[in-house]
């Protein structure tokens, strides 16, 4: 794997790490509606340091471009629900 590649993993899971431990304090406050976003984002973290490996650069990649698609197509339907005809 080049260095290249281990940097931006490292990053990716520091940024992950950050995320999780955000979601757990904000859990204090608001117990029902962060708890789901902290599981998933501690089992994303625990999944990027299993997959420290190439495919999990491709992987990744793939699910970075699953989740731009899924985000254009949330963004696009919060529109149109936004501006509906009353």
């Amino acid at each position: 794997m080049e260095e290249k590649e281990k940097d931006t993993l490292f990053l990716m899971a520091l940024a992950v790490f950050g995320a999780f431990l955000m979601s757990v304090l904000a859990t204090f406050l608001q117990l029902i509606i962060v708890l789901p976003l902290t599981i998933a984002v501690f089992l994303i973290m625990i999944l990027t340091l299993l997959f420290y490996k190439k495919t999990a650069i491709n992987l990744s990649e793939n699910l970075e471009n699953w989740a731009m698609i899924l985000v254009v197509i949330l963004f696009a339907i919060s529109f149109i629900y936004l501006f509906r005809p009353a």
